[in-house]
């Protein structure tokens, strides 16, 4: 004290002190008349209805500067909307939902004749999730790789998907046409196999067989090579040559091109195809696996593949079907020979797996149906769909709301925090401890 004194002046330091008192004590109080004004932070935890409660006391009885909501489950779109709407009346928003997933899906018609629809879910790897319509449930999935993919038929309403407790819905926004195929083959095995494969799956069928230079036998009102008659042509071996300028302007417009067996490697539809055709593997000398069917049967390798070209399917190392894009439409080249065999039995036959011999059949004929949908040319018109749909619900309401954030890490104003008032008191206490000390030694320094 008797440093400061003599430093500064005995008269200067007591009116520093006083000022600095003065200071702290005004400062004080505007900051308590501050601290009275400001107003209060609420949180809400819970469910929709929890959340919705607190919602109608936060827009009517009281008015928080901030709120903090804590999810235990996605949020009703009315409660989302709601929320995202309370900063417009000057209250901020912060969020938490350490129980919600990451859950989105996604449904589209599948092109054939049965109304399939695939449905896609995104979720967590290694999740459980449950996928139902409006009339219960219809599987359950374990999630690989960051979802699902899954056909099932012919739906009613919206499709849903849960994971823990989060539920995103989604419904088809559009319905397809499906057309015939047709078919150009000899009268062999394997035209007459692949036809009736499509036709027991439920495709219609028209086709062109071939007997004769002079002629073909016809099956269906085969019509003129177009889109508004035919979903996809398919061409099992030399008999469709002649058609080949047909069929390439087909498939620019639009249409769907398979290539199969003999038909992958002729030079009259080598400018389509997705690659060459390779020297052929014959099949395995033990006969056809049941377990693995398509790896033991002959096979024209797909060589020199485009730049645009896509593998589709390999055997024994090497590609057995690849896809291209011509003009707007789309090609598929099958190297796998005489696919009939596949139907007609086995080693499971010989080992006496009826059980094995019996899938065949259906086998077959959902990949050949698989193999015309991945091409098929099918027109789509929308649909209105009903209900409120939220296909990533856990998306959107980041979207509405931003990010995540605890409720440790929600930043409070600095003039809230409490210790800045005890601060300010503290300082006038000290300021007028000294100026009070000071006028008691000036007589006596």
């Amino acid at each position: 004290m008797r440093s400061l004194a003599n430093r500064f002046g005995r008269p200067a330091l007591e009116w520093t002190l006083r000022a600095s008192m003065l200071l702290a004590l005004a400062s004080a109080l505007w900051l308590a008349i501050h601290v009275l004004r400001e107003r209060p932070a609420a949180t809400a935890r819970g469910g929709p209805t929890a959340v919705r409660a607190a919602l109608t006391r936060w827009s009517t009885v009281e008015t928080p500067e901030r709120v903090h909501v804590a999810f235990d489950s996605v949020p009703t779109a009315d409660v989302r909307d709601w929320l995202a709407a309370l900063p417009a009346a000057r209250t901020r928003i912060s969020w938490e939902g350490a129980a919600l997933t990451a859950t989105a899906v996604a449904v589209e018609p599948v092109i054939d004749p049965k109304r399939t629809t695939r449905v896609w879910l995104a979720a967590p790897a290694g999740s459980n999730a449950a996928i139902s319509d409006s009339m219960g449930l219809i599987d359950s999935v374990s999630a690989r790789n960051g979802g699902a993919v899954i056909t099932v038929g012919d739906v009613q309403g919206s499709i849903r998907g849960s994971v823990g407790g989060t539920t995103a819905s989604a419904a088809r926004s559009d319905s397809i046409s499906v057309k015939p195929v047709l078919v150009f083959g000899v009268a062999y095995w394997e035209t007459k196999f692949v036809v009736a494969a499509l036709e027991e799956y439920g495709w219609r069928v028209d086709a062109r067989f071939g007997l004769a230079p002079s002629g073909d036998v016809m099956q269906g009102a085969v019509a003129t090579i177009d889109t508004s008659r035919y979903a996809a042509v398919i061409a099992l071996d030399s008999s469709a040559t002649k058609y080949a300028s047909r069929i390439a302007d087909y498939v620019r417009s639009g249409g769907g091109f398979i290539a199969a067996g003999d038909a992958a490697a002729l030079p009259a539809f080598a400018a389509m195809l997705p690659g060459a055709a390779g020297t052929v593997i014959p099949e395995k000398p033990s006969g056809l696996d049941s377990i693995a069917p398509l790896q033991s049967l002959a096979l024209i390798p797909i060589v020199q593949l485009k730049r645009e070209a896509v593998p589709m399917e390999s055997a024994n190392g090497q590609t057995a079907v690849a896809a291209v894009r011509v003009g707007h439409g789309r090609v598929l080249q099958v190297g796998y020979l005489d696919t009939w065999r596949w139907r007609m039995g086995g080693t499971g036959a010989e080992a006496g797996d009826s059980a094995a011999v019996a899938d065949l059949p259906r086998a077959h004929r959902s990949w050949w149906s698989g193999m015309v949908s991945s091409v098929a040319y099918a027109p789509h018109w929308s649909i209105a769909s009903n209900g409120v749909l939220d296909p990533a619900p856990l998306a959107t309401l980041v979207g509405a709301l931003g990010e995540a954030a605890p409720q440790s890490r929600v930043r409070s104003t600095r003039l809230g925090n409490p210790r800045l008032l005890a601060a300010l008191f503290v300082l006038a206490i000290v300021s007028m401890l000294l100026e009070v000390a000071s006028r008691r030694l000036r007589g006596k320094m």
